[in-house]
Order: structure tokens, then C-alpha cells, then sequence
């Protein structure tokens, strides 16, 4: 639980994608091939934030242990580098 977002911008797939948050230094990819990842830790093995890969985009959660919202401008400037435009709506 935390503070939920969805990226929405245009890739070519998935895997673009998760190529892309695999390069971040603090990524931990969960489990292949769930396209879903762990950035910092807040604790107690809680991640400051989550990031899974979805059609259109990602849904990112701050799990408000730290950085978190850092942490989102940093996925997000990676993402717009990568991609082009990104939308982010707070759910």
C-alpha cells in the first residue's frame, strides 16, 4: 500500500520497457517473467516503491518508506528518455 500511479506512454513492448528499469542502479526485477520491480528499501524488507509493467505503461507504488517520490521523477525522467511522453495520473 502506498501512493499509486499510472505511467502511460507508448512502447514498443514490454520487455522495452523492462529493459529500460532494469538500468536503473536501485532495480531489483522480482521473479522473471513478472516485468515487476523493487527500487530502495524502506525497511523492515519493504521497498520505498514498486514498479509493474502493464500494457500502455507501469503502475508505480510509493510505498512512502523514503525516497519513494524521488524515486518516481527518476523512472519517470528514464521512461520519457526512452519513450517520449509520459502521462502520470494518481490514482
Amino acid at each position: 500500500m502506498g501512493i499509486e500511479y499510472h505511467l502511460r506512454f507508448t512502447a514498443s513492448d514490454a520487455i522495452d520497457v523492462a529493459e529500460v528499469l532494469r538500468r536503473h542502479p536501485e532495480a531489483r526485477e522480482i521473479a522473471p517473467p513478472s516485468l515487476r520491480f523493487e527500487f530502495g528499501s524502506a525497511g523492515e524488507g519493504w521497498p520505498q516503491a514498486t514498479v509493474q509493467v502493464e500494457a500502455g505503461g507501469v503502475y508505480f507504488c510509493d510505498h512512502c518508506g523514503g525516497s519513494g517520490r524521488a524515486l518516481l521523477g527518476e523512472v519517470v525522467a528514464r521512461l520519457v528518455s526512452a519513450f517520449g511522453t509520459v502521462t502520470v495520473e494518481e490514482l
